[in-house]
């Protein structure tokens, strides 16, 4: 099993997803972070886009999110976002 952490995303309106991951793809300004378990402390400012996760089991989802704040700390992440909307999947 891969390591994973807990990511948490927020908006205003209160708690939109949190689940255990072993990846996420976080937009911030000038493009994107990728976070893995055990990452360092890390804290930036959110960029509007898609924030991608990759959850324990496998799965993958797609969410919209607005600006706003990330923070990484004990294996646990936070983004903080005024918009929140989850991603349709695409077809091709």
């Amino acid at each position: 099993m891969q390591p994973y952490f807990r990511i948490q995303i927020t908006t205003p309106q209160g708690h939109e997803y949190s689940g255990e991951v072993v990846h996420a793809r976080v937009p911030v300004p000038g493009g994107s972070v990728g976070i893995l378990a055990n990452h360092a402390p890390y804290i930036t400012a959110a960029a509007g886009g898609i924030c991608e996760v990759r959850e324990k089991d496998g799965s993958e989802k797609s969410f919209n999110v607005g600006a706003g704040f990330f923070t990484v700390s004990h294996n646990q992440a936070v983004l903080l976002t005024q918009t929140f909307q989850a991603a349709q999947p695409q077809t091709v």
